[in-house]
């Protein structure tokens, strides 16, 4: 179970800027879209508008993906961004190449928790994380 884990930490190496460095430090939100106007990546995009302080409390880091180029967010160090390209077979790791737009969550231990091909509302993503044994540990610490 460890190795695929770890496994999965490796999943989405991104030319520039190496996904593993986040591993045990930052959740991940990844948004895939083949195209940047499109109806659906616009309304997830939206979703996570006005949203800093709730990301940056569940250590987010959200990268956004139109074909080749990514640009990222990383919630944890003041909205720094950050932005670049991507190589093919990295996609073909993480998204399903056929689809148009996907959203993908890669938890603390890099491992996917979440892939879907619908706008994720930011209560579910919320709800999910919170749920996670990591995240509960993480209140439990804060609250005491």
């Amino acid at each position: 179970m460890i190795f695929i884990l770890m496994g999965c930490a490796s999943f989405v190496p991104i030319k520039g800027q190496n996904l593993e460095k986040h591993t045990w430090k930052n959740r991940i939100l990844v948004i895939k879209t083949t195209n940047k106007t499109s109806e659906i990546y616009q309304q997830q995009v939206k979703e996570f508008e006005n949203s800093e302080a709730e990301l940056k409390d569940r250590k987010f880091v959200l990268y956004k993906v139109t074909g080749d180029d990514f640009e990222s967010i990383d919630y944890t160090q003041e909205a720094s961004t950050n932005s670049g390209n991507i190589s093919g077979t990295s996609l073909e790791k993480i998204f399903h190449a056929q689809e148009h737009f996907e959203v993908v969550l890669i938890g603390l231990d890099g491992g996917v928790k979440l892939r879907q091909t619908e706008v994720l509302s930011k209560e579910d993503l919320y709800g999910i994380v919170d749920a996670m044994p990591m995240r509960r540990s993480e209140l439990n610490r804060k609250n005491k």
